[in-house]
């Protein structure tokens, strides 16, 4: 055994190389207290059901701002160029927030606006390209609805459609709304290169834009009585119908989310406890660089490419990206282990709980 002795001076107490050491040391020294075994539950505002149809209703709260103005009404009917646009702009801005929120959700800004400018674009180009066989379907079907239930030959301005005539044209906007939604959910898996994002995303668009649409005509109905003597009921009424559009996509995109999961992360500690990471990347890669899957920010002892989880057949192995701390679960420092349902999994200062459903 060497006597040498170790000599630290002022100068390397204050190197900030060495408090980074101390803080990666102290952090791998980190005992798992029973705390961090205790079972946490995602609550309501880190619920991907919740924040995302709050997105999507905003999005398209926000095309109606833009499109009301270029709507011009008068007596007995409407005209102007928001009415042309009302498809491809509701689909760009539901896009938008629907790409930008789960980076926010995850204070990952970078992801944030990569996901949000791919999804406005998408948004945009698939409803220029879907009004076209979406208004081929809804002229076909409103004109058998007329055909087969006959509206009267001069309805007054009070007119609304009622019976056969009314499920027609809810049947054709649901239709419309359908192949237009389709798209508002797809810059997330464009963006991050994801097949798993991608189907989640027409699914919970082609769902939402159904139900959506299919409701769009009943709110008009109820908004005219409601606001007959105001004239401003087709408005308010394009207003709620676009929001319940737009909410309703965001219901099931992350409805589609949950139930779809495979494996995910449940964050334990930090600002994000209670967060989930669905496993959506084969690999997915868990560090501090905004470019990961799992991004783990303001921790000094999480390096920017960290650990990386890999999918074999059913299982999952946790890999450690010769890490200078290491990755610990369970309390034990691995380099690497197929992981189990409800395993710790300790990174830096970061607790996350790996949860998988069950196989067969």
């Amino acid at each position: 055994m060497s006597d040498e002795k170790i000599v630290i001076s002022k100068k390397d107490l204050s190197d900030p190389r060495v408090r980074e050491m101390v803080d990666q040391e102290k952090a791998a020294r980190k005992p798992l207290s029973s705390q961090h075994r205790e079972p946490v539950q995602t609550g309501i505002f880190f619920n991907p059901i919740f924040y995302t149809a709050a997105a999507c209703s905003l999005g398209a709260f926000v095309a109606w701002l833009i499109l009301e103005p270029m709507i011009i009404k008068k007596p007995g009917s409407e005209e102007g160029i928001g009415l042309s646009l009302l498809f491809p702009v509701t689909s760009a801005m539901v896009g938008l927030f629907a790409g930008l929120i789960e980076g926010i959700m995850s204070r990952n800004f970078q992801k944030a606006l990569k996901c949000g400018g791919i999804g406005l674009g998408v948004g945009l180009a698939w409803g220029a390209i879907a009004i076209i066989p979406a208004n081929i379907i809804y002229i076909f079907l409103v004109s058998i609805g007329a055909s087969i239930f006959p509206p009267p030959m001069k309805p007054g301005p009070d007119y609304f459609p009622k019976g056969g005539f009314l499920f027609m044209l809810m049947s054709a906007r649901a239709t419309a709304w359908t192949f237009i939604a389709a798209g508002m959910g797809l810059g997330q898996g464009i963006a991050l290169s994801s097949k798993k994002l991608i189907l989640n995303g027409i699914a919970g668009g082609l769902l939402g834009g159904f139900l959506g649409g299919l409701i769009f005509d009943p709110i008009g109905l109820v908004m005219n009585l409601t606001m007959k003597d105001s004239g401003g009921g087709g408005s308010v009424s394009r207003m709620f119908g676009l929001i319940v559009v737009g909410m309703l996509v965001g219901v099931f995109l992350g409805l589609v989310e949950n139930l779809t999961k495979e494996a995910w992360f449940i964050m334990k500690s930090g600002p994000l406890r209670g967060k989930q990471f669905v496993v959506f990347n084969n690999p997915l890669v868990i560090g501090s660089s905004p470019k990961c899957d799992v991004y783990i920010f303001k921790d000094a002892a999480v390096e920017p490419k960290h650990a990386e989880l890999f999918q074999i057949g059913s299982k999952y192995e946790l890999r450690d990206s010769k890490s200078a701390q290491g990755t610990f679960i369970n309390g034990k420092k691995v380099e690497k282990k197929i992981l189990e349902n409800g395993d710790i999994i300790v990174i830096g200062e970061s607790v996350l709980e790996f949860r998988q459903k069950a196989v067969g």
